[in-house]
């Protein structure tokens, strides 16, 4: 894709594309983020932040095969998309730390 990212629905059974923009530090692939699941507040949710869906107000992150969809809402700052990130939930707000390379190794997302 040449670094670009494209955003596309299904619309009465046709993907559309809505919006291409720079790829901002995530892999080449296709990520289907209908299959994303609501985040798991009461545990640690770590991954990539792959998306931000400013419209409907989600973050997805991607952890192994799985897509995690987090609520803008409860974050007071916003991650990077491309960021391994650790997002914890404590009072329906969050907590984000980056992950280390160390650790990303040791659990091999």
């Amino acid at each position: 894709m040449n670094g670009q990212k494209l955003v596309q629905n299904d619309f009465a059974g046709e993907w559309k594309t809505e919006k291409v923009c720079k790829a901002e530090g995530i892999k080449p692939g296709v990520y289907n983020l209908y299959n994303a699941i609501d985040a798991d507040q009461s545990k640690d949710n770590i991954g990539e932040v792959i998306h931000i869906d400013k419209k409907e107000n989600v973050l997805y992150q991607k952890n192994g095969s799985q897509y995690i969809k987090h609520d803008l809402s409860c974050f007071d700052q916003i991650p990077e998309t491309g960021h391994m990130m650790n997002i914890k939930y404590e009072n329906n707000k969050t907590s984000t730390t980056e992950v280390t390379k160390k650790l990303r190794q040791r659990i091999k997302l």
